[in-house]
């Protein structure tokens, strides 16, 4: 059943529909709140892709260490401090710059809503 799935494929699926979420959230966000809640969410989406793209360098690392390949030591403090680094960056937007904060929350949920609905995606084909 995994051989069936196209793991490029399905992670610049993954991307584009985080730049369609990002798109729409930010235009609805200005839309209700205004300028600020756009910014907050976009600050918020940008937390969300790093930590999608930090995931996605920690399952090429891990490939590349059980085939036996080197990974650069940097890699690896970035990738034991992730969460320390994107709560950093989450904390700094909220607090230093007084952000809305149910609109970066909404932000910090775009990787997994982009997940999600390419699942979604993917179950229906698979029933087709």
């Amino acid at each position: 059943m995994t051989a069936d799935l196209d793991y490029p494929r399905i992670t610049r699926r993954i991307v584009k529909l985080m730049a369609i979420l990002t798109a729409a959230g930010a235009l609805i966000f200005f839309v209700v709140k205004g300028f600020g809640a756009m910014l907050s969410f976009l600050g918020g989406a940008a937390i969300s892709s790093l930590s999608f793209w930090l995931l996605h360098r920690m399952v090429a690392d891990v490939t590349k260490v059980v085939e036996g390949e080197q990974v650069k030591p940097v890699s690896l403090l970035v990738h034991a401090f992730r969460m320390l680094i994107l709560g950093g960056a989450a904390y700094a937007i909220v607090k230093t710059y007084g952000s809305f904060v149910p609109a970066v929350a909404c932000g910090l949920t775009l990787a997994v809503t982009a997940a999600t609905i390419e699942v979604l995606i993917e179950l229906l084909y698979a029933r087709a």
